[in-house]
């Protein structure tokens, strides 16, 4: 494709990304405060459900090997075998921290894992083995035990699993989009386990009176570990021989998504400006919902674009089409708030009916979004939906987890209110990105 072809292509593209702007309305307009509504809060609070909000497991189109999660568990009871259930330490506030560390961390790991059906899953007994580690490092700390020269050791094997793994990472997939979406989790796996290895600070002169640095030292390294073994199975888990290598795709696909969220971004920047807020609009939307819809839209705009922008300069070319596509979710979303808050949307529901009505159509958004074929990289783009959606249903319901009882306030209705607008407008968004993002990697894969 020529650079000429290739704009206009991007013209095209945005052009119809911005006709979506405007087709999530909800069924409240007008200015000013609550206006002496008198809004039915229990009905409300009752018609949110915060856990109903979930993340399909779709996204990662990968096997999981169980094995691995058995490996976490097998480590980390290796690790509290090592220290006693009653430390014997000199400083008692220790000893009694030590174990009820130790207890804390043994619950985890009563029973050993039974299947491991998402990498949620997989990522819980990576932390709990972690946090073992760091357990047995603050007693071996405690005890005089702590041995600096094993720590580099393994930070060392670790950096040199890493540089193989690098090596040997073509990308491999049946098609452009699955190379994404199974090597965008390698990519955040190996990252996050190149983070954990530099060190955050020195390790301690005196470990006995800095129990608890050591103590992280040693988890840190331990979650690293855990992390590069994890990414290596997946892989090989899922790579088969004759399986062709995407890397050239993928990464064509990341630089022409990155250039088009440029494009986006700038048909709503003096918006997206830091001195920009909801008073440069031309009407007062202070107490209405267009006040924190603005904000939350903005800032979930400015941070999805900083968030591609960063994938992008690290190399890591599958998490940078994703974080493409979210970016350019939340500026069409961005976008279409714009656009309504200038039209006069978005002041106080009339009613709670309205509120309800609201929620109801963010539900349905959500809904609409996640059946957008192909329905794994909707389930990556709506992740912005769902996110406003539960936060929308924690305004209204509280945090059922800790058994909040208070009734929704004014506030809480007003914020959930712009919740729910920014759902449907990011619902919205999915299924144009969705097609820009597999054209792109189809344009890409074909040499175009």
């Amino acid at each position: 494709m020529t650079e000429r072809g290739r704009r206009a292509f991007l013209a095209a593209a945005t052009g119809a990304l911005a006709a979506t702007a405007g087709c999530s309305r909800l069924p409240f307009v007008g200015d000013g405060g609550d206006g002496g509504v008198d809004y039915d809060a229990e009905r409300l609070q009752a018609v949110a459900d915060p856990t109903a909000v979930t993340v399909s497991a779709s996204a990662y189109p990968g096997p999981i090997p169980d094995d691995r999660a058995t490996r976490h568990y097998e480590r980390g009871r290796e690790l509290l075998d090592g220290v006693p259930r009653d430390p014997a330490v000199p400083n008692e506030v220790v000893a009694a921290r030590l174990a009820r560390d130790r207890e804390r961390a043994a619950e985890r790991f009563a029973d050993p894992p039974d299947g491991v059906s998402t990498l949620d899953d997989l990522d819980g007994w990576r932390y709990d083995r972690a946090n073992a580690a760091e357990v047995r490092g603050a007693y071996e700390a405690a005890t005089g035990d702590a041995d600096p020269e094993s720590l580099r050791e393994r930070r060392a094997a670790v950096r040199d699993s890493l540089h193989a793994f690098r090596g040997d990472w073509a990308y491999r997939a049946r098609s452009p989009l699955e190379a994404v979406l199974v090597h965008r989790r390698l990519e955040l796996t190996v990252t996050r386990a190149g983070d954990a290895v530099v060190a955050d600070g020195p390790f301690p002169a005196d470990p006995k009176r800095a129990v608890s640095a050591v103590g992280s030292l040693a988890a840190a390294v331990e979650a690293a570990r855990a992390d590069a073994g994890d990414a290596a199975a997946l892989r090989a888990a899922y790579r088969e021989p004759s399986m062709p290598a995407h890397r050239s795709a993928v990464e064509t696909a990341a630089v022409r998504l990155s250039a088009a969220v440029r494009a986006t971004e700038a048909r709503v920047y003096e918006y997206l400006d830091p001195a920009a807020g909801p008073e440069n609009f031309q009407r007062n939307v202070a107490d209405t919902p267009a006040e924190p819809l603005f904000r939350r839209a903005k800032s979930g705009a400015r941070t999805a674009v900083d968030s591609a922008e960063s994938a992008l300069d690290r190399g890591e070319h599958a998490r940078a089409v994703t974080a493409a596509g979210r970016a350019l979710v939340s500026l069409v979303a961005f976008e279409a708030v714009v656009a309504a808050i200038r039209d006069g949307e978005y002041g106080m529901p009339a009613s709670a009916d309205a509120v309800v009505a609201s929620r109801e159509a963010a539900v349905d958004a959500v809904a609409s979004a996640e059946s957008v074929e192909p329905r794994p990289l909707a389930d990556v783009l709506a992740v912005r939906a769902r996110s406003m959606l539960r936060n929308g249903d924690v305004d209204l319901a509280g945090h059922p987890e800790y058994d909040r009882g208070d009734e929704p306030t004014v506030e809480d209705i007003r914020n959930a209110a712009g919740h729910y607008a920014l759902t449907a407008h990011a619902a919205a968004a999915v299924e144009p990105v969705a097609r820009r993002v597999t054209a792109e990697l189809r344009a890409a894969a074909a040499g175009t």
